[in-house]
């Protein structure tokens, strides 16, 4: 590993311009202005700003406000979770770099093989993962002028987001000056799951289609959004070997330190160490013209101001680092900066809910929340019938099947109530203080059995607001918590409960609280128990039957299977396809089934698809099988290639824990809840003219 100097100072806790400058700030400073370095080494901007009045620039006293979040990939949820209560280092760096760009590849690498950093602001998250830090301007307007100093620096030494791998792909147009072309079109653009598939991953490329579709009905463009900026590779993708490479590696074996000194020609004194399996990268050459002549450029002092995050993971009352070598993960520039996104990694510790409900003042012991939403009859059924244990408000069904915005009360329609089960990790609120007790459990019947405690079932707790040491919350094997003195003391607040559904059968849970004494006596018992119903399982979409013909009378070719379904289409014929599908759910939502093609040209849904057999909104409760033909016309101008159709099963389970992302309690819990379990089915078919 490159040597690297790391100095983190301690938790900042005046205001920035009263922070002194670090040995790097002071010769930055020095540097623009023509002051003397040794002179303004550890003093601070407010003393700076009088000391040096008139002599330069206002300006560089002047500090940018840089916010950001910190996540973590989740794949329980499928989402980037908050990172909550994590200490920010922001670093003020200054390395040598061997720039490694392969021939060939319009990608490069860095290697560092010197690093030195200074901490010079810190920040401890919310509970949402925000952070917002002061930055010296005068610190970025050093990294500004040094990349825009160089040839093609300023393109070059930002990390791409996957928006940036898809426009280098020719899938999402590149921006131009002017104003906001408006919402990108993914599938419109004719563009092949499978396409968008080889770029991003089956996953991703389902999920960009899905918000897209979202975002073009008039929804919520931010989670499109999201998945465009997030970084381009999930994974480190290693560089390739080169003889160029192979020959520096042996050079250096016999040589040392000395040898990587002379060979990038840096400064005297710097402990150099070259570590192959150390990169940054990679970095797209594709945004400037780059004419290389060397695979292997020094590149020296580079300045960069990076992130470095540490979070207590554990409980044990030590910082673990949960991201570091965050060099260029912002695009430094002198005008206002984009929000920036840190993410960290796996052994991080997320928040999968940065919102609590109103629990107010307790009386008596109570389960009053599930996630955001109360427990109460006018949000949940609580009846003894078979309805037992949906809530009665999201995702209603709609009695003409069409896909569209729910009609809600006060006005009683045929479009209430809804029958939405609960899926994902629910968080239970409410009160556990009693006189006497010291322990509190939750116990569930499971479709009427006898009632068990909750138990493996642990979580962490912050102090609130914070800082301190998380708590780990675990039971005994009977499933008793220790009641805190002060819940509202930590963060979430009141929360009695974090229940991983997924980990327990489909099926209906009746819930009550029991309070017990010193010794773990029960003395009080809710006597009401709270339902809930549970369904994570995935829906089951299918296309039975794929067969085409020539338009407008031809003969029906029905593919005997559906493995490499080719068409031979006469040159300038329209042809039209007929899809046969089923879908089921338990608890179905709604289906979709939308075309794509390979950018040559678009099928088109004959007729249009305004309800079935293209796309259906569950009816009643009993609505969970649709079986449907839909066909689909290719004029003879689409160019041959391969086309395609995506199957999309939605179930209508919901989980509480956020409402709407635009409106946590949106109507009152009267929402259509972003869908959070869907399958899809793919059938590709390649088009040939004969």
């Amino acid at each position: 590993m490159a040597k690297s100097k790391r100095v983190a100072g301690s938790a900042i806790s005046t205001t920035p311009d009263k922070v002194k400058l670090t040995g790097l700030q002071a010769q930055r400073l020095a540097q623009l202005t023509g002051t003397e370095a040794s002179k303004i080494e550890g003093r601070d901007i407010a003393e700076l700003s009088e000391a040096l009045k008139w002599q330069i620039d206002p300006i560089n006293f002047l500090f940018q406000r840089v916010c950001g979040q910190v996540v973590r990939w989740d794949p329980a949820s499928g989402l980037y979770q908050p990172v909550p209560f994590a200490t920010v280092h922001v670093m003020d760096t200054d390395c040598d770099f061997l720039g490694y760009f392969p021939e060939g590849v319009k990608l490069g690498w860095l290697y560092p093989i010197f690093c030195h950093e200074e901490q010079i602001a810190e920040v401890v998250t919310d509970e949402c993962g925000k952070f917002c830090v002061w930055v010296p301007r005068f610190d970025i307007d050093w990294v500004v002028r040094w990349r825009l100093e160089r040839y093609c620096f300023p393109e070059v030494l930002v990390r791409p987001n996957l928006g940036d791998l898809l426009q280098q792909a020719g899938v999402l147009p590149t921006p131009i000056p002017g104003p906001d072309p408006g919402p990108i079109e993914l599938r419109n653009a004719g563009l092949s799951l499978d396409r968008l598939a080889a770029i991003t991953g089956r996953e991703t490329a389902s999920r960009l289609l899905l918000a897209e579709q979202a975002a073009t009905l008039g929804g919520n463009r931010s989670v499109l959004q999201g998945l465009l900026d997030q970084p381009a590779y999930q994974t480190r993708v290693p560089p390739p070997t080169s003889p160029k490479l192979a020959e520096l590696q042996q050079h250096l074996q016999k040589h040392g330190v000395k040898g990587l000194r002379d060979f990038v020609r840096g400064a005297t004194g710097r402990d150099y160490k070259f570590d192959p399996n150390r990169y940054i990268g990679p970095f797209p050459l594709w945004k400037c013209e780059w004419i290389l002549t060397e695979e292997l450029v020094p590149i020296l002092e580079v300045p960069d101001i990076t992130f470095w995050v540490t979070q207590d993971t554990d409980g044990d009352g030590a910082q673990e680092t949960i991201y570091s070598d965050g060099w260029f993960q912002i695009g430094w520039q002198s005008g206002p900066l984009s929000d920036v996104i840190l993410h960290a990694a796996p052994n991080a510790r997320i928040n999968g809910n940065c919102q609590v409900p109103p629990v107010g003042d307790c009386t008596q012991p109570e389960i009053l929340f599930a996630g955001l939403m109360p427990v109460t009859s006018a949000y949940l059924d609580t009846s003894a019938g078979p309805t037992r244990g949906y809530a009665v408000r999201p995702n209603p069904p709609h009695a003409d099947g069409v896909v569209r915005a729910s009609v809600f009360p006060p006005a009683v329609t045929p479009d209430t109530p809804a029958n939405a089960p609960f899926m994902g990790t629910v968080q239970l609120y409410g009160c556990n203080q009693f006189k006497g007790g010291s322990y509190y459990r939750l116990l569930y019947s499971f479709n009427g059995a006898p009632a068990v405690p909750f138990t493996n079932l642990d979580w962490y707790v912050d102090p609130w607001p914070g800082p301190g040491a998380p708590l780990h919350v675990v039971p005994d094997a009977q499933g008793w918590y220790p009641i805190l003195a002060t819940p509202d003391a930590w963060f979430p607040q009141n929360e009695l409960l974090d229940w991983p559904t997924s980990a327990f059968p489909d099926g209906l849970y009746d819930v009550t609280l029991q309070i017990g004494d010193a010794g773990k006596n029960p003395i009080f018992t809710t006597p009401a128990a709270v339902p809930f119903r549970l369904d994570n399982s995935a829906p089951k979409p299918l296309i039975t039957s794929l067969a085409w013909r020539v338009l407008p009378f031809g003969t029906w070719h029905v593919f005997p299977n559906l493995i490499c379904p080719i068409v031979e289409r006469p040159t300038g014929s329209d042809i039209e396809f007929s899809v046969t599908y089923q879908v089921s759910a338990e608890h179905l939502l709604k289906t979709s089934l939308i075309d794509s093609g390979c950018g040559g040209g678009t099928m088109l849904p004959s007729p249009e698809p305004s309800s079935l057999p293209y796309m259906h909104w569950h009816t009643s409760s009993a609505d969970n099988f649709v079986s449907q033909t839909a066909t689909f016309t290719l004029p003879g101008s689409a160019l041959p290639g391969c086309y395609g159709f995506s199957l999309n099963g939605y179930s209508r389970a919901f989980n509480p824990a956020g409402g709407d992302p635009s409106d946590p309690q949106a109507h009152d819990w009267y929402i259509d809840a972003a869908w959070l379990n869907w399958s899809q089915y793919n059938v590709s078919v390649a088009v040939v003219n004969v």
